[in-house]
């Protein structure tokens, strides 16, 4: 019963912290889980009280996050970047390692230095998922992106070897070179190897199933979510690097050719929709179950467990600093060796580090916090060590790292979006605005253009209004709104439609349904554009929304008809309606549904025209004309 209360309160969490996401805009949501977490952990007693199994952690949260990240990642740009991620998974932790490790052993000679360095060696390792929410969000630059990303996914084998030959010396007192070089080798090249071999195992398995005829989404989806734990427990099985193995499988994976039909469309669609489910559920619910083991273990560092509090809270800051700057100088002679090199190619010959290249640079070092693995290593450091004087080894280590983490966060969370522009306001850059906007406005134009060609068409006559029963939708459009429906038409006719257009009412309501919904759309991009691109949009919007108010008009005149009373006759006083108006009302309800699909979907096609004949004229980027029209297959897709 504890465990499910658990869960409630975990998934309450991270709900709670989307929504006060919207409300605290400055702090990121990470930080705002963390906060819940802790609040948490102060009120509620939870069974994470007594600690959090380190390995538990790895297989449930991180071995999904990892696999379903590295199956979205740019392989190619990975490997273009390969020199630059090994720098920084390997070269920036052992310079971290050794800088911390001296400095905090430096600082407080109760610690000794091997425990020190295995502080250091947790310190190494970056937290994926918060890498990767600040990636999603902010605009670092396609290199700096790569590499922070790529750092996330293989800097974890170096800190954890380091981390457990640290502890082994530090307890027994003895250390083997040979032994450390053979559990790297492991971890990393196995997992490597071992990623490899069962990315192609798992690729082969789904085409098998296909080639069966087995095509069900949902089980495909089923075995997409059992991959990255059958092959981190194989891996571990295996004695190699269970988080590379199940990144490089799901590139492997995502690299391997697949069969393109509308049943693996499906399926993807299906398949991405579950994961951002799971991601977003998992990305919180790690970083709620890091803030409710944050006051368990800062508690020696603030009740004077372990000395001076704010000596204690001092090294924090000085360690964090520390570890800020290493990699901030590391990141900056690495961007001059690229600068160099890409100069020496005749590729940018403009000046070194300039305030931008300087600003990115400090940017990519504070955006990479710790959290979760650093956590897990420091949980592992055995109780028994202490020092001859019984200072508490591992409470000070384990708090030290803490307050680190937390420092991080915080400097990931207001020092990032000072340095770099969001991506939503890069995105909204007023050229690639006043283009979506005049696309908007074409479908719009097409839509009213199409109207006499899509979903239901009536005459528009008083003599097509029956003389009793039922009459039809067009009908009740032509009698309830004649005058708008009559500008409507005449507006088709001058904007090029058939030339009998003005004697029809095209499924009036269902027309002006989807040209509001364009038209909302297009108010929302309004503030972005240009003045001009702003002025036209806001005539059309205008005239949009006149055609909609009509239609309210009809609706509430429809329903109105509905609910009188008998069947109109004089001296009729009955208080129910009348059930063949209820019928005609409903069966215009159905009707005009089903126009508005028929008017949406022939809309989704101009669409897509729109979108091409964009592109070609350069009015569109590639990637922005494909981000469109993948919105319009989704739309299609629904329709369906």
């Amino acid at each position: 019963m504890e465990a499910l209360e658990l869960i409630l309160f975990l998934l309450a969490a991270v709900v709670a912290s989307s929504i006060l996401d919207n409300l605290l805009p400055r702090l990121s949501l990470p930080l705002v889980q963390i906060v819940l977490g802790a609040l948490i952990a102060l009120l509620v007693h939870t069974p994470l009280e007594s600690g959090l199994d380190p390995e538990l952690l790895l297989i449930l949260f991180i071995a999904p996050l990892h696999f379903n990240e590295s199956r979205h990642a740019d392989s190619g740009a990975l490997w273009a970047n390969r020199w630059g991620i090994a720098s920084l998974s390997v070269g920036l932790v052992f310079a971290i390692i050794l800088s911390l490790g001296f400095t905090l052993h430096a600082l407080l000679p109760a610690i000794p230095l091997a425990a020190a360095l295995a502080l250091g060696a947790a310190m190494g390792s970056t937290d994926a998922v918060a890498v990767m929410e600040l990636s999603k969000d902010f605009k670092f630059g396609r290199r700096h992106e790569t590499l922070l990303t790529g750092e996330a996914f293989f800097n974890d084998v170096t800190g954890t070897v380091v981390f457990q030959c640290a502890i082994a010396v530090a307890v027994s007192g003895s250390f083997s070179l040979v032994h450390a070089g053979e559990e790297f080798a492991l971890d990393l090249f196995g997992g490597l190897l071992g990623g490899l071999v069962m990315g192609v195992l798992a690729w082969g398995l789904l085409e098998f199933i296909r080639r069966l005829g087995i095509d069900n989404p949902t089980l495909h989806v089923t075995l997409e979510l059992l991959l990255p734990f059958l092959i981190y427990l194989l891996a571990e099985q295996l004695h190699i690097g269970g988080v590379i193995a199940v990144v490089v499988a799901g590139m492997m994976m995502s690299v391997l050719p697949h069969r393109q039909t509308s049943q693996t469309a499906r399926q993807r669609l299906q398949s991405r929709s579950v994961w951002d489910t799971i991601s977003f559920m998992l990305n919180g619910v790690i970083f709620v179950i890091l803030g409710m083991q944050l006051p368990r273990v800062l508690t020696p560092a603030t009740d004077g467990g372990l000395g001076n509090p704010l000596v204690l809270m001092g090294l924090m800051a000085l360690l964090t600093l520390l570890l800020e700057a290493v990699r901030f100088a590391w990141v900056l002679g690495m961007d001059v060796a690229h600068h160099r090199q890409q100069r020496r190619a005749g590729k940018n010959p403009g000046p070194f580090l300039t305030r931008g290249e300087l600003r990115g640079a400090l940017a990519m070092a504070l955006a990479g916090p710790k959290g979760g693995i650093t956590l897990s290593l420091m949980l592992t450091v055995p109780l028994a060590l202490t020092t001859v004087d019984g200072f508490p080894v591992r409470e000070a280590l384990v708090s030290v790292a803490s307050g680190m983490i937390l420092l991080t966060l915080l400097l990931a969370n207001f020092a990032v979006p000072a340095l770099v522009p969001h991506k939503h306001v890069v995105q909204k850059t007023r050229q690639r605005v006043d283009a979506e906007a005049r696309l908007l406005m074409e479908v719009i134009e097409w839509v009213q253009r199409d109207a006499p060609m899509t979903g239901v068409v009536t005459e528009v006559a008083p003599a097509n209004v029956a003389a009793a029963g039922a009459p039809p939708v067009g009908a009740l459009a032509a009698d309830a709104a004649g005058d708008a429906v009559e500008r409507a038409a005449q507006a088709a006719v001058a904007d090029g439609a058939t030339p009998n257009a003005g004697r029809f009412a095209a499924d009036e309501p269902a027309t002006v349904i989807v040209m509001k919904r364009y038209a909302d759309q297009l108010e929302e991009l309004m503030p972005h554009a240009s003045p001009e691109c702003a002025a036209q949009a806001r005539e059309v919007v205008a005239h949009c929304g006149a055609l909609y108010e009509s239609i309210d008009q009809l609706a509430e005149e429809v329903a109105a008809l509905a609910q009188d009373g008998g069947d109109g006759e004089e001296g009729d006083d009955s208080p129910w309606p009348d059930p063949s108006r209820l019928t005609a009302h409903f069966r215009m309800l159905r009707e005009t549904y089903d126009a508005v699909e028929d008017v949406q979907a022939q809309a989704l096609v101009r669409e897509l025209e729109v979108i091409k004949r964009m592109r070609k004229a350069g009015e569109l980027s590639p990637d922005r004309a494909k981000a469109l029209r993948n919105d319009v297959y989704i739309q299609q897709m629904a329709l369906d």
